[in-house]
């Protein structure tokens, strides 16, 4: 079935034969046959106009927009039907009903054709960053999506920033390495930017001492911290791999993978796996199957160190941790409740409300989210409580989630907005000294420490796209480590 929308031709015109039907996204309609002209609107794909009118070199149309008025509309972005026979050819400008305003619609798919220049970019990555300024220091003033393409403005010094116009006429910026450009980049004017605002910087705070029971809102990382990220990795961590989940944004799913550090490389290992944790003796795997993989069996596996003899714990159920010993877990179930599993899956039971658990590696403390009576935070209960209400607060963010434990037990690491956006947290296991770790206007999750205490790994898009970053505790040493998507519909 076809169904054609948007603005229709004018009856005046119904007669003539040749139309021409837009094949992007979003196209520029402009009051003459060149990008030199106006834009006076925009089309959206599948629309349909009538032709009026071409220009001798017959790389443009006039189209009937509404009574007494027309535009022109580039080649490149249409497909042509019926004869073209008897259509007038013109160079002349859009007669148009009203005035006209200065340009502020821009295509964001626009091609070559269409942008100032004929250069423009194409996003390669299935969700970036558009930002205030050239580099990441910049706010976030805006996203878009792979495919999607921006006529180019301008670029800075180094060249590795570009300028774009937006549908609404606005700039903004975008790394040079998520996107494909078309056309000659050195060709297009460097362009300044105004600093950082500070306001956009996430505000340092400071706390009261922490009350017996609760945490005060997470202090402001020392200032020394810029999270300056480093275009090398450290030796030091070269022995070390790292699991981690990657969104095949074209089949649309989720997929396992898994990074040697030494040889800096990616392997992937399975479809249809994340969340995972790995027992502390390093032999089992446990992770959440997707419904795409598993089918009627989605929910809570265990496999062998080297991905195999697979096997399903329990349908359901998510963000599964091991217990120190390996021979227990606890996972998210439903209704916001944690429930306790032997790994061979056996002795389930019901802990206490909380989500995103995770069991301490030394002992038998698990920290996870929950909400009581309208306040949020994260709490700490022992796996052989039979008193669901005998836990402790660690800290009292209402955004506070996805905690995970330093090897030693001793501290915790979790996400926070506190101030402004997602950022990296630590705390100490009682609730003390909480510490900002990230400081980015962009967004920091999932945060998991190395096997020696010393590292910190975390999804950010804080790059324009989405990748895993290493970091010191202290908030020092920031790495790329690797591209890492993430499907729309999931925030990390």
């Amino acid at each position: 079935m076809l169904m054609v929308y948007g603005p229709q031709p004018f009856p005046l015109f119904a007669q003539q034969s040749a139309q021409v039907q837009v094949t992007v996204a979003r196209a520029n309609i402009r009051s003459g046959p060149g990008t030199n002209h106006r834009v006076i609107t925009t089309a959206a794909r599948d629309e349909t106009f009538a032709i009026v009118g071409i220009n001798a070199a017959k790389s443009w149309y006039q189209i009937a927009l509404a009574e007494s008025e027309r535009g022109w509309i580039a080649g490149s972005v249409v497909t042509v039907t019926g004869s073209l026979d008897g259509v007038a050819v013109t160079d002349g400008a859009s007669l148009a009903a009203a005035p006209t305003p200065a340009p502020t619609v821009v295509p964001t798919t626009a091609p070559a054709a269409e942008a100032a220049g004929g250069v423009i970019v194409t996003i390669s990555r299935s969700r970036v960053n558009l930002r205030g300024g050239p580099g990441t220091n910049y706010a976030v003033v805006g996203g878009a999506s792979q495919g999607e393409q921006f006529p180019v403005t301008g670029r800075n010094g180094a060249g590795d920033w570009y300028m774009i116009e937006r549908a609404d006429g606005s700039n903004a910026w975008v790394s040079a390495s998520i996107v494909r450009v078309t056309g000659d980049a050195q060709s297009v004017a460097t362009a300044d930017a105004a600093a950082p605002a500070t306001s956009n910087a996430p505000a340092q705070t400071t706390s009261d001492a922490p009350a017996p029971t609760a945490t005060p809102a997470p202090a402001a990382a020392p200032a020394t911290n810029t999270n300056t990220v480093s275009s090398s990795l450290p030796r030091g961590i070269a022995a070390g791999r790292l699991l981690y989940s990657v969104a095949n944004d074209d089949a649309k799913r989720w997929e396992l993978w898994e990074y040697d550090f030494g040889a800096q490389s990616s392997t992937k290992v399975a479809d249809w796996r994340t969340e995972v944790d790995i027992s502390n003796d390093g032999r089992q795997i446990v992770y959440f199957a997707w419904p795409g993989d598993a089918g009627e069996k989605a929910g809570i596996w265990i496999m062998d160190a080297d991905f195999t003899n697979n096997r399903l714990l329990i349908p359901g159920g998510a963000y599964p941790s091991f217990n120190p010993g390996g021979d227990r877990l606890v996972v998210d179930g439903p209704n916001t409740t944690m429930y306790l599993i032997n790994s061979d899956g056996g002795g389930l039971r019901p802990l206490a409300s909380g989500e995103y658990p995770a069991w301490s590696p030394v002992d038998n403390r698990i920290v996870h989210r929950d909400c009581v009576g309208g306040s949020c935070g994260l709490w700490v209960i022992d796996a052989n409580s039979n008193d669901p209400t005998a836990r402790q607060r660690i800290t009292t963010g209402g955004s506070d989630g996805q905690p995970s434990w330093s090897p030693d037990g001793k501290r915790i690491a979790y996400i926070s907005k506190e101030d402004g956006n997602f950022e990296i947290y630590v705390v100490n296991s009682d609730g003390t000294n909480p510490v900002r770790v990230t400081s980015d206007p962009a967004s920091d999750g999932l945060p998991v420490w190395s096997p020696d205490g010393r590292w910190l790994a975390f999804r950010s898009d804080r790059g324009g796209s989405w990748a895993i970053y290493i970091v010191r505790p202290d908030g020092s040493d920031l790495h790329k480590v690797v591209d890492a998507d993430v499907l729309d519909y999931w925030f990390f």
